[in-house]
């Protein structure tokens, strides 16, 4: 199995560039704003929002999902258009029931914690770009391990650790959510041909 280390999360954020680090820094701004704007414009919770996107991200691009997430608030809920057990907890979730408990997975759950603080949160959202990074090895499906509780909790305390360094080097503070953000990007670009864009 391939070693998780903090250094091959700051390798891969030093190299972003301006454009790059400013867009990761604000990536889950961006999204909580999204978040707001459909809680305001169909009578919900900003936290429901947020756990009614998280709960639709699975197997699905990030414009896809926002999307999705416009046309089930809009709709009061739906029966199509994601996994029926993401659906399933969106429905939950827009009836009321508790996210946290509702999303259960530790991505979906670090998802909706990302963007309901705008990236200001310890959580790490940790998908298979975001492993891919701490392991500094470009997988695919069939040689990507499954995440463990413990190997996930591993992740994201490289992450977080790599946040305290990059922290002190940049002069400013910088979330662990935000690093994964920015490596996020950083990734998804070098790895763009071989089919890392979604």
């Amino acid at each position: 199995m391939t070693t998780v280390s903090t250094r091959n999360i700051t390798r891969v954020f030093r190299t972003a560039t301006d454009d790059q680090l400013a867009n990761g820094i604000a990536w889950y701004l961006d999204a909580g704003i999204i978040a707001e704007s459909l809680a305001d414009a169909h009578g919900v919770t900003v936290d429901q929002s947020a756990g009614i996107i998280a709960a639709l991200s699975p197997m699905m691009s990030w414009g896809a999902n926002v999307n999705l997430a416009a046309r089930f608030i809009g709709a009061g809920g739906l029966d199509r258009g994601a996994l029926s057990l993401s659906l399933s907890k969106a429905r939950a979730i827009l009836a009321g029931d508790d996210i946290v408990t509702t999303l259960g997975g530790n991505k979906t759950t670090a998802f909706y914690r990302c963007i309901a603080t705008l990236g200001m949160t310890d959580a790490v959202c940790i998908d298979r770009h975001a492993y891919d990074v701490a392991t500094a090895t470009r997988h695919n499906d069939a040689t990507r391990p499954k995440l463990s509780n413990k190997r996930y909790a591993e992740c994201g305390d490289a992450y977080r650790r790599a946040s305290r360094i990059l922290s002190r080097e940049m002069g400013a503070p910088i979330s662990p959510a935000q690093v994964q953000a920015v490596t996020w990007i950083v990734w998804r670009a070098r790895y763009w041909a071989d089919g890392a864009f979604d």
